[in-house]
């Protein structure tokens, strides 16, 4: 055998074997595309659909940090101040129907100088019982505005329309320059609404279930009777927006009005609240009637100052749930300052003087914040 016969067998041989080996070959599974998050544009900025379905979800909330501060006043509130830190996280899923935007939204908070209270009773030697209580922090998060929304019906917990208020941080729409004894500013509550937009026109009818959380309401406790009605209508002119509120409760047989105006005017914004109490009810009771306003001017991109005013006329109630006397009133300033994009910075001191028919006091009060919003 030569050489060149031995090479020709070899080459032979070693085709053969990798023909064999070409043929045994595994060969690998193509990996599956993966699914990146798609943004949604369809709602506004900030949504994403959640993979695999056509539900653009979006995240939001907030971080504040604040200290308040209050003056000594002649009903019994000693100066002081306080600090809270507080976290609110915010989940809004929308998707598109046949009936229009299905959305469902989700809001959690939580304040680190909540407290909860505990009591127990235990029966002493004298026949009778001591009460022994102690308190502790509760930072647990807490459900704020939820509800679904579809169509023009909105129904679950959510805000009314006294929540809304002013810019600024002197005019009270859902809050009294003086505890008298009513229930007004009961503002979120489980409810159902029904809204019609026309655009420059808007209307809206609601039924709010008041104290939910004392559970069932019964004829025996007294309490079944809890239940409001309330609309608002909305219309906007150029740089104008006025609404006008009117509600009732049925518990206490009493109703309320308000309304609200806005206008672009000059280098600010100006807005006028007022409103007008029957008596005692859960939508507004702070006195028969009050009107505030505050102008919000905005002296550079960042950086704006909003004085305001309010005054209130009979702020006391009788036993019977109706207005007896006194009158209130409250000057104050708010700054704000937008340090970088979601970071913003807010100041207020409120100067508020009250005369209840019997006893008069004034009081300063306000807050520094700081809130990083995302």
């Amino acid at each position: 055998m030569n050489i060149k016969s031995l090479l020709l067998g070899s080459a032979a041989a070693l085709a053969a074997v990798s023909g064999a080996q070409a043929a045994d070959a595994i060969v690998a599974a193509e990996p599956e595309p993966m699914e990146y998050v798609r943004v949604c544009d369809a709602f506004g900025t900030g949504y994403f659909y959640i993979p695999g379905t056509e539900t653009c979800l979006k995240i939001g909330g907030y971080v504040r940090v604040q200290v308040d501060g209050r003056s000594d006043d002649d009903f019994g509130g000693q100066a002081g101040y306080r600090t809270n830190t507080r976290a609110q996280v915010r989940l809004e899923a929308k998707t598109d129907t046949e009936y229009g935007a299905l959305t469902s939204r989700i809001t959690l908070r939580a304040n680190n100088n909540s407290s909860n209270t505990y009591s127990v009773n235990i029966p002493n030697a004298a026949g009778g019982t001591d009460t022994y209580s102690s308190s502790q922090g509760n930072s647990d998060f807490f459900l704020e505005e939820t509800y679904i929304e579809l169509g023009g019906f909105r129904v679950g917990y959510f805000y009314n329309y006294f929540d809304t208020g002013l810019p600024g941080e002197t005019v009270l729409a859902d809050d009294r320059p003086y505890n008298n004894g009513g229930e007004g500013a009961d503002t979120l509550n489980n409810s159902i609404r029904y809204t019609y937009d026309g655009g420059a026109f808007s209307v809206y009818g609601q039924v709010d279930a008041f104290n939910s959380q004392a559970g069932y309401k019964t004829d025996d406790a007294g309490n079944a009777d809890e239940i409001g009605i309330n609309g608002v209508i909305t219309g906007k002119f150029g740089g104008v927006t006025a609404d006008f509120f009117a509600g009732y409760d049925f518990d206490n047989e009493n109703a309320a009005l308000a309304s609200t105006l806005t206008a672009e005017l000059g280098p600010g914004s100006l807005g006028i609240f007022a409103a007008y109490s029957f008596g005692q009810n859960r939508y507004f009771d702070a006195s028969e009637w009050t009107i505030g306003a505050e102008y919000a001017i905005k002296l550079t991109d960042k950086f704006s100052l909003t004085p305001g005013a309010q005054y209130w006329d009979k702020v006391s109630l009788d036993s019977d749930g109706d207005f007896d006397g006194g009158d209130a009133w409250r000057v104050g300033l708010t700054a704000d300052y937008a340090i970088t994009t979601n970071l913003a910075a807010k100041a207020t001191i409120n100067y508020t003087d009250v005369d209840n028919g019997t006893d008069s006091a004034d009081k300063w009060d306000g807050f520094l914040r700081l809130q990083r919003s995302f």
